[in-house]
């Protein structure tokens, strides 16, 4: 009888040990389903963060195309920023873009596959992944200005050699400057008492703009606006341009026909200060006296970002592109 109970025992314990062994097996396949869950699931969305990245970038170059080249060659150009942002599995990632030249707007959608670490053993293998991105192009008509400055359509388009500007030169304006400094354009392209500052907003460091509209000016070489002036060096400004002007003082306005973009690399105020990167703005031919400002930079097309604009599709040489979805 002790021989037949032993062996009873015996038995027993291995079928609570054959028991304990499909609970721990059950126990680990959840407990590594809950660490895939945490650690697969935030590479996922490391991913497609990724891939969002690269849908803005892929839309903002085919926008920018689009509005220089138009949209014919826009998967060449574009394309391969989709595939460019994200770390791994490069060769899941894909690019389509759709462009609407209508609505000037070009969609771009970048897709990719995210193969996962843990959660296989659940028979979740991989997640696909997309991101979409929309942007815009055209031409300014409407906003704020960058700086509450214009400037003189002749001056700004024929500097001292008398050459015009091109996109893509690097130019000093000097603001007012009469015929004996720039060949071709008249003595009174600025207004009486004016040096090419604007009505400033709210004391603000901007003027409100209308593109083939009267803007108002401001008398006398200091800015009224709360401006630090340090803040537009290495930035691309949008800065409006005029061609006509009437009345004096403080009744003085321009007529602003279009935006420039400009890519700051020195100003200098003389009853403010300068600010930028050396040498200073050169003197030759000496500028009207003391109350001028010098703008030196690059002339650029296009610019990547101006909230608050507005504009339709006429061409122009500068085009203001960004993403609205």
């Amino acid at each position: 009888m002790r021989w037949l109970t032993y062996i009873s025992r015996i038995a027993s314990r291995g079928r609570d040990r054959g028991a304990t062994a499909v609970v721990t097996a059950l126990l680990l396949i959840g407990l590594v389903g809950f660490t895939g869950l945490a650690v697969d699931t935030g590479a996922t969305m490391a991913t497609q963060q990724e891939l969002q990245n690269g849908a803005d970038a892929a839309a903002l170059a085919a926008a920018q195309e689009c509005a220089e080249n138009g949209c014919g060659s826009i998967d060449a150009v574009a394309g391969p920023y989709g595939v460019a942002n994200v770390r791994n599995e490069k060769g899941e990632v894909s690019t389509t873009l759709q462009p609407d030249t209508g609505a000037q707007t070009v969609q771009a959608t970048v897709s990719g596959r995210k193969t996962h670490w843990f959660l296989p053993v659940v028979g979740i293998a991989s997640s696909n992944l997309e991101a979409t991105a929309t942007a815009s192009w055209f031409t300014p008509k409407k906003g704020p200005s960058m700086l509450p400055l214009a400037i003189s359509q002749c001056s700004f388009e024929y500097q001292a050699s008398g050459a015009p500007v091109s996109v893509g030169d690097t130019i000093v304006v000097w603001i007012p400057k009469d015929n004996k400094h720039t060949p071709g354009c008249p003595d009174d392209a600025y207004p009486p008492g004016g040096f090419g500052w604007l009505d400033p907003v709210d004391g603000k460091c901007e003027a409100d703009i209308i593109v083939g509209g009267w803007v108002g000016g401001d008398t006398g070489n200091t800015p009224k606006g709360a401006c630090d002036f340090s803040e537009y060096v290495g930035k691309t400004v949008l800065i409006p341009i005029f061609n006509a002007k009437r009345g004096t003082g403080e009744a003085a306005e321009v007529f602003v026909t279009q935006f420039a973009a400009f890519e700051v690399d020195r100003l200098e105020i003389q009853t403010k200060g300068e600010w930028g990167n050396l040498p200073k703005c050169p003197k030759n031919p000496v500028p009207n006296g003391l109350h001028d400002t010098c703008l030196r930079g690059k002339f650029v097309e296009y610019v990547t970002s101006a909230e608050g604009y507005v504009g339709d599709s006429s061409e122009s040489d500068v085009s203001v592109i960004r993403l609205i979805d």
